[in-house]
């Protein structure tokens, strides 16, 4: 048998698809870890089922990929060693110098770029009364979550700097979300910190252990290979007899309302989970099962919810898009009492993120849209590590930004959702944001959602042991 390492070798001289062949063979023979690793050589790899879904969305759907956040910096900013940090952070993350290209045999392949390009715009509001300046702010935020940003040709972060006073700055970020998630903005602004502390140092932070890309190469192959198939054949078999969501007549079009829970419920409802080793999420989840579930009329029910995704310790130093949507699967059999659920509910939840290597895309339709998922309703209680931008002499605040695309960006099929529901438990209060299918459902409708929440947990605090299913 020949020598792997010589196989390897010989690549480069073959046709481009008899050299992915050749991989192909390559990695069947050699074991594919459980985690992640650095992958061996520079070269092109496929993208992750997820970056492969947003990037056929975006030929049809221009800036549906775009994510944007905007930062007010209160102090003396120097703008070159921003410009520098900035860059330096570029450098430090392969995922933020990718691009995507098509092969001969049509196959999309994500390239790492060399060099680090910034596109940063500038523009000085000094000149204009602080009214006049804060809606010059708006509108510049607006416009960059409607940035066009292209993973072809490796257009995927865009910066803008605004100067309202000497001592007065707002950094705006756009972002594709096929190479940022969530817990990127952490890792980002804590290195930004990092560079902009350090100066103008040409050698800048050590650029963490897993890239990006390595992820990816790493998934393409976990799947190709007899873990990866056997892991997602008895996920599948979980799911088997879950019908697909039904998508709207209409298909989908993006709602968005503020949504909060009532304390006086919620928080005894809370400590009632508690008591039987539940965290808040596996308690609220429980309570939206009991809705869904009257609703639907089913005994069963399936609730998608987004995950970090970084199971790997070392991935969670890495940029990127490592976000997957994990699905819960609950049953209600037998009318349970709320306890009785909670119990079941942890057990569904431990099981459903001990998978959460395997991409919804693939789990459900194999990587295109053409089966949506056995869910319509998405909920999350967010926990993203805080991470302050620690610069010195300049206060740093968060200015609110345009509402998020999570429902593309969490659903194989954005017209079989009905809602993704995003909590957090800050200031004493639980709530958030919920995007919705103006085709699928009203704001009363999600509205309905929360407040079945509340009338769930009320009735389980008052009669834990009766069944709250019917």
């Amino acid at each position: 048998m020949a020598d792997p390492a010589g196989l390897e070798g010989a690549l480069a001289a073959l046709p481009e698809a008899k050299r992915e062949l050749a991989r192909l063979m390559l990695a069947a023979r050699q074991p594919v870890p459980a985690h992640p690793a650095p992958r061996s050589g520079a070269g092109p790899v496929p993208p992750t089922a997820l970056q492969s879904r947003l990037w056929r969305r975006e030929r049809t759907h221009p800036a549906v990929a775009t994510g944007s956040h905007a930062l007010r910096l209160t102090g003396p900013l120097d703008p070159q060693r921003l410009v520098a940090a900035l860059t330096g952070v570029l450098r430090r993350h392969e995922a933020l110098r990718t691009r995507l290209t098509v092969s001969t045999t049509g196959q999309p392949r994500l390239h790492v770029d060399e060099e680090p390009v910034l596109r940063l715009t500038r523009a000085d509001l000094s000149g204009f009364t602080p009214q006049a300046a804060a809606e010059r702010v708006a509108l510049q935020s607006t416009e960059s979550a409607s940035t066009v940003l292209d993973l072809e040709s490796g257009r995927t972060s865009a910066f803008r700097l605004l100067r309202l006073a000497p001592d007065e700055h707002v950094l705006i970020l756009a972002s594709h979300l096929a190479v940022f998630d969530g817990w990127s903005s952490g890792v980002f602004l804590a290195d930004l910190a990092a560079g902009y502390r350090g100066g103008e140092d040409p050698g800048g932070p050590v650029p963490p252990e897993l890239q990006f890309p390595d992820y990816a190469d790493w998934q393409h192959r976990w799947l190709a290979g007899p873990d990866g198939s056997a892991e997602l054949a008895r996920r599948r078999a979980v799911f088997a007899a879950d019908p697909p969501a039904p998508r709207a007549p209409g298909g989908f079009a993006r709602g968005h309302l503020p949504v909060r829970l009532a304390r006086g419920p919620v928080d005894a409802g809370l400590e009632l989970g508690a008591a039987e080793g539940a965290t808040p999420f596996m308690t609220l989840l429980a309570a939206l099962a009991v809705v869904l579930a009257r609703r639907e009329s089913r005994t069963s029910v399936v609730i998608g919810t987004p995950a970090a995704g970084r199971f790997a310790g070392p991935l969670e130093g890495a940029v990127g898009q490592f976000t997957t949507v994990v699905p819960i699967r609950l049953d209600l059999a037998g009318g349970p009492a709320f306890r009785e659920l909670l119990h079941r509910t942890r057990a569904a939840v431990a099981e459903a993120l001990a998978h959460q290597r395997l991409p919804v895309d693939v789990l459900f339709g194999d990587g295109t849209p053409a089966t949506p998922p056995p869910y319509n309703v998405l909920f999350a209680l967010h926990n993203y590590p805080s991470v302050p931008l620690d610069l010195p002499g300049i206060e740093v605040g968060q200015l609110p930004g345009p509402p998020a695309r999570h429902l593309e960006l969490y659903s194989p099929d954005p017209a079989a959702a009905l809602a993704c529901i995003g909590l957090v438990e800050r200031d004493g209060e639980i709530g958030g944001t919920a995007e919705y299918n103006r085709h699928a459902a009203t704001p009363e409708d999600v509205r309905g959602l929360l407040t079945g929440i509340e009338d769930v947990l009320d009735r389980a605090v008052a009669a834990p042991a009766s069944p709250l299913t019917t």
